[in-house]
């Protein structure tokens, strides 16, 4: 079966309901005073930290969408009800699409009390294209909705308005490289950082090193901040993020290049994996991205930055 536009709009209204309510429930919470679990999972500490306000988070969204996994014969799969175990029988291997949700992405930067988290929900087709994308940051109230099912119908929202092109022409002074803070203990850190700085010299900017984020938000940060990279490289360990944490934003960066750019353009925006790949988004052995990393760019060719990374 394949989704109609109608049918699309629908799940696209439906998921930006979810996102939002969840939202509002995360902004009421007093963080001072929230349980902090751990769990069985990747290699970094934001990988095992779960708190009660992800799993109420979840439950809100699912009030919402359940009612459409029943309808459509969807698929789900959440951060919290995801198991390295039974993998490859999960529902998702064998339904036409499949609900990705974060429900609280960024969980470190929350229980932290800064702003680097969102809420995440992707629609996903079986051969692992995002063709929906919801992430909503609390933080700030801005909501940021994307259809990506070209030629059907390819387009983004950022609060309710068509997000303008001239919006990632507006470069700063600096090259944003947004990673997740494990990546400092990588022995490749140093050689990236090298490498960067004399990419930024060469283009007459600075570096700036963005470390706050969860990674829905680091995504969106180098959508708002051109030029810039998000970049996870391959590693050997469970973890380099999950499907969970790059549908939606991957969602959004497809259609905001579909919809705006040409593949020369100097304003372009993409995503992929660390050798220029689409990205594996219905991985059939894991639900872990560390088999061959995550590579997000903006205002200048994502080749610069694959040839700076491999």
């Amino acid at each position: 079966m394949t989704l109609t536009i109608y049918q699309l709009e629908q799940l696209l209204k439906l998921a930006t309901e979810a996102a939002l309510k969840a939202g509002t429930f995360i902004n009421s919470l007093d963080r001072s005073s929230l349980q902090v679990h751990n769990k069985q999972a990747g290699s970094s500490l934001s990988a095992q930290v779960v708190t009660q306000v992800d799993l109420d988070s979840q439950a809100i969204i699912l009030e919402i969408l359940q009612p459409t996994i029943d309808q459509y014969d969807l698929a789900l799969l959440t951060e919290e009800n995801a198991s390295e175990k039974d993998v490859a029988t999960h529902a998702r291997f064998n339904k036409d699409y499949f609900w990705c949700i974060d429900p609280l992405d960024g969980t470190l930067p929350f229980i932290e009390g800064g702003d680097g988290f969102a809420v995440s929900i992707a629609l996903v087709d079986i051969a692992g294209k995002p063709v929906i994308g919801v992430v909503h940051n609390p933080s700030s109230g801005d909501i940021y909705q994307a259809i990506n099912a070209q030629p059907l119908i390819s387009k983004v929202l950022k609060n309710g308005l068509l997000w303008q092109s001239e919006r990632l022409k507006e470069y700063s002074h600096s090259l944003s490289l947004y990673i997740d803070r494990s990546f400092q203990q990588d022995p490749r850190y140093p050689a990236v950082i090298e490498q960067l700085t004399r990419l930024s010299a060469q283009q007459g900017l600075a570096l700036q090193v963005i470390k706050t984020n969860g990674a829905v938000m680091n995504a969106i940060g180098v959508l708002e901040k051109a030029p810039a990279c998000y970049l996870k490289l391959p590693k050997a360990q469970l973890g380099g993020g999950s499907l969970w944490d790059f549908s939606a934003t991957a969602a959004i960066t497809q259609a905001l290049s579909a919809q705006y750019f040409t593949a020369s353009s100097q304003a372009c925006c993409a995503v992929s994996d660390a050798q220029g790949a689409p990205l594996d988004l219905n991985r059939k052995d894991s639900n872990y991205m560390n088999h061959k990393g995550v590579l997000y760019s903006s205002g200048l060719q994502n080749q610069t930055f694959l040839n700076i990374i491999n």
